[in-house]
């Protein structure tokens, strides 16, 4: 699910689909940008340690990590995909209300950090 997740998350830069819904974050023809997936799948696994490991056991690494994959722009395409993503998760759909409130706080910290 690992690599779905990434490409998901890649399409907060990527090219909006051909077909519009009503649902204003509904974009199912999305595509992701190929650009950002390296990034954006750091920014997750930081994401995924920090939920296993505590916030504060993984903020060094992660710091020195989004250094290294901000790019030019400076962190601002890696911060638009991270929200992509946040605003997306659906409770109960993908997961319960208490690890979705987890996981988007975890997200917003590494938001906070581009």
């Amino acid at each position: 699910n690992h690599a779905a997740v990434v490409r998901f998350a890649a399409r907060g830069t990527g090219a909006p689909g051909r077909k519009r819904f009503q649902a204003p974050l509904a974009d199912p023809y999305a595509t992701p940008n190929e650009q950002a997936v390296a990034a954006v799948d750091v920014c997750l696994r930081h994401v995924a340690a920090a939920l296993i490991s505590g916030a504060e056991e993984t903020a060094a690494a992660a710091e020195a990590d989004l250094a290294a994959v901000k790019g030019a722009d400076g962190g601002r395409a890696l911060s638009a995909c991270l929200i992509y993503l946040r605003d997306r998760i659906g409770v109960p759909r993908d997961m319960s209300q208490p690890a979705a409130m987890n996981l988007r706080a975890h997200l917003n910290a590494l938001i906070a950090l581009c």
